[in-house]
């Protein structure tokens, strides 16, 4: 039996509706029909913009402007803004690209895998290659062995590790606090700064890990950079390697569970409609290709828990069905679906839907202490 259409509900309001629309890709069939009347029963313009700001989803929604009537119900004004976030969406964008595949390069020829991932990979792919994924640095993923040879040849290329400080243009040391977080979590080497000649500044994460370091499920990188598929960006003028469909969804849904179970990335605001947005169209662009590889990486690596908390509540929230199609919807229990992690490394839980905690401004008071038996075993 096929599944009925879904329809984002309007309780958080039609700007939330309209957002939850994107998400999946770019507007079409019963999607586009409900984003159009939406539109025409009209929305607080400012607010769209703010939640779309806050969700770093600000160039999706101006992409749906390509659609001629849905640029017609937008007032001038504010079809004027978001065309400007989109066009300084792609500049940005081609930039890093350029970074990336100067960066590849550069490792490739020291004999070093590496693949991108995040924006630089979805980017070119599954946004369509028009700017409207919002790229803020290059995400880059590797072995841990290769850590020291990447550092010199990152050095040797004029980058330096530290922080930026967009008010004097320049990079600060990095201070010891982080210094120290990074040798006790190696699972991501410091991120390596070049101020760029626009004005802005150039940053490369090198992750060498699927998860984190104190976790108890680690993925051999052998495995992930052992198959690295070429993509090509910015109309053929560079190619980038990515990571093979299984391990790229699986390691987009696996930041997408790092970044909405530890409670100090959700006050952060790092649990954005944007994840979600990375992983469904992943899913809808190589659905078999994720079909026949991962059910058997999640198994051997014992990832039913974690995959399944990311996309029970995928499916719960656009109306998809990824958990139960790779058989991981039994691996998860209510309770461990409502877990969290605090920064001290006590139990969390937390009560609502998904959704309206994406919704809500306030990230703090989201958690309360788990009780005193546990909710689940953690991961």
């Amino acid at each position: 039996m096929a599944r009925a259409p879904w329809f984002p509900t309007l309780d958080l309001g039609p700007e939330w509706a309209l957002l939850e629309l994107l998400c999946p890709g770019p507007l079409e069939g019963h999607r586009r029909a409900m984003f159009l009347r939406l539109l025409r029963g009209g929305v607080h313009g400012g607010e769209l913009v703010e939640q779309a700001m806050r969700h770093r989803l600000l160039p999706v929604l101006a992409d749906s402007l390509r659609d001629e009537e849905v640029a017609d119900l937008v007032q001038p004004s504010l079809r004027s803004e978001l065309v400007g976030a989109l066009m300084a969406s792609r500049r940005r964008n081609a930039t890093l690209a350029r970074v990336a595949g100067s960066v590849c390069r550069a490792l490739g020829e020291a004999g070093v895998p590496v693949a991108v991932t995040k924006g630089a990979a979805l980017e070119p792919t599954v946004y369509g290659g028009r700017g409207c994924r919002r790229m803020s640095d290059v995400d880059l993923m590797i072995h841990p062995r290769h850590r020291e040879v990447v550092s010199r040849i990152m050095t040797e290329a004029g980058y330096v590790n530290g922080l930026y400080d967009w008010r004097e243009h320049r990079i600060a040391p990095l201070p010891r606090d982080i210094q120290l977080t990074y040798r006790l979590s190696p699972d991501h080497l410091p991120h390596y700064l070049r101020v760029d000649e626009d004005g802005g500044v150039i940053a490369v994460d090198f992750a060498n890990s699927l998860t984190w370091a104190a976790s108890d499920h680690q993925v051999d990188m052998d495995d992930v950079l052992g198959v690295l598929v070429p993509v090509r960006a910015l109309a053929g003028e560079v190619e980038l390697p990515t990571l093979a469909p299984r391990f790229q969804f699986l390691f987009t849904a696996l930041h997408l569970f790092r970044e909405s179970w530890f409670e100090a990335s959700v006050e952060r605001g790092n649990d954005r409609l944007l994840k979600f947005a990375d992983l469904l169209r992943l899913w809808r662009a190589d659905h078999a290709d994720i079909l026949e590889g991962l059910p058997e990486v999640v198994v051997r690596y014992d990832l039913g828990a974690l995959l399944g908390w990311v996309l029970v509540h995928t499916d719960r929230t656009f109306g998809t069905s990824m958990a139960e199609e790779l058989g991981v919807a039994g691996a998860v229990s209510e309770g461990w679906l409502a877990s969290a992690r605090a920064k001290g490394g006590r139990g969390l839980v937390w009560t609502g839907t998904m959704r309206e905690r994406l919704h809500a401004r306030d990230r703090q008071g989201l958690f309360a202490p788990a009780p005193a038996a546990p909710v689940s075993s953690a991961p």
